[in-house]
């Protein structure tokens, strides 16, 4: 079903489209970006290895370990900052798709609503006073137009008793 507004647009669904586009790319974003922290903290963990290597060989020093122990301590911490910003990237990803969910359900209710709606006058007649634009939005009691039953119609002329005499 497609309910559109005044100016054509379905915007509920458009904009929970949107979000769910700009969840979906930056949960992607989100992904690649805690790969790419997985790749430094193993690098890290190399470093550490091989200065620690190197010092039971005597050739590096306890400062170099220590130097790659806090690299690699750091690079932990930023691997699990990604995990976290991708679980939200996750949840984002999900309320868009629940956004999207019920805004559907909103046009469809909103379409089914629209079709239901008929205004019947309880005779034929013409209409006057129109102040119907289509696509504009009415208010409850609203006066939309004015019916004129021409079969009802009554109408009263004042003459002169010269004017009634001709």
């Amino acid at each position: 079903p497609t309910l559109t507004d005044p100016r054509g647009e379905r915007r509920p669904v458009t904009e929970a489209l949107a979000e769910q586009k700009a969840a979906e790319a930056d949960l992607a974003l989100a992904a690649d970006d805690l790969a790419a922290a997985e790749r430094q903290r193993s690098l890290r963990e190399q470093a550490l290895t091989r200065q620690q290597d190197l010092r039971e060989r005597n050739l590096g020093s306890d400062a170099a370990v220590e130097e790659a122990a806090l690299a690699l301590s750091s690079a932990e911490q930023s691997v699990l900052s990604r995990r976290q910003a991708l679980l939200q990237a996750e949840a984002r990803v999900d309320n868009a798709a629940s956004a999207l969910s019920r805004a559907r359900i909103t046009l469809a209710d909103a379409d089914r609503d629209l079709r239901d709606t008929v205004i019947r006058a309880p005779f034929d007649g013409r209409l006057t006073d129109v102040n119907v634009v289509q696509g504009g939005l009415v208010s409850p009691n609203e006066i939309l137009a004015r019916i004129v039953d021409p079969t009802a119609l009554e109408v009263m002329i004042r003459l002169s008793s010269t004017q009634a005499a001709q």
